[in-house]
């Protein structure tokens, strides 16, 4: 598998020093939900992977090397979950840096630790469900299914941000475990299905 996600980062290397500094300038803006974006928007990656693999049919060529079906596939969870605690690790550093200089709190307010593992668990949920899709219906064929995970990322950093903004964040409180439950059932779930679409596939 190491040699699966090295290969992606080799062919996402210009794409990733993109995405590094538009994640850098989104964590170091005073917008909560461009923060929680940035976090989010790390599920969405695999898609482009998988799309460069696609039309290189590199799809097609990994099944005459020696690489598992498993390795294959949870390649695609790794380098997501590797964008997204990256997306988080740097919004949390960039806020960190901003807590300790002299702006003024109506310019800066720091984001509260639960409403980023929101962010973090709603990032899993969506990578759960683009993945399938991906594999089930091309990035090609799926560009209906790509724009919906797209507003669907948008939206979630919006209703984050309300989160955020809100003068009382204790409801979320209860719901955060529930919301970790739920992320851990449907990476699970769409582990095995993935696994199943893929070996169905050729």
């Amino acid at each position: 598998m190491k040699a699966l996600l090295l290969k992606d980062f080799y062919v996402l290397r210009k794409q990733v020093w993109v995405y590094a500094i538009i994640v850098l300038a989104w964590g170091v803006v005073p917008q909560a939900w461009l923060n929680l974006l940035a976090v989010v928007y790390g599920s969405i990656i695999p898609y482009s992977a998988m799309a460069y693999d696609q039309r290189s049919r590199w799809d097609k060529f990994t099944r005459m090397l020696p690489y598992s079906d498993q390795a294959a596939v949870m390649s695609r969870y790794v380098l997501g979950w590797i964008f997204i605690l990256a997306s988080a690790a740097i919004v949390m550093l960039s806020q960190g840096i901003l807590s300790q200089l002299s702006i003024p709190l109506a310019f800066f307010s720091a984001l509260p630790l639960r409403i980023l593992f929101v962010a973090l668990c709603i990032g899993c949920l969506l990578l759960a469900l683009n993945i399938p899709l991906m594999l089930r219906f091309g990035t090609e064929k799926a560009r209906l299914v790509s724009a919906l995970t797209m507003f669907l990322v948008f939206a979630s950093a919006g209703a984050l941000s309300g989160l955020a903004d809100a003068e009382s964040t204790a409801p979320v409180m209860p719901a955060l475990p529930v919301l970790a439950v739920l992320a851990i059932i449907a990476t699970a779930v769409s582990i095995p299905l993935s696994l199943k679409i893929y070996r169905e596939g050729y």
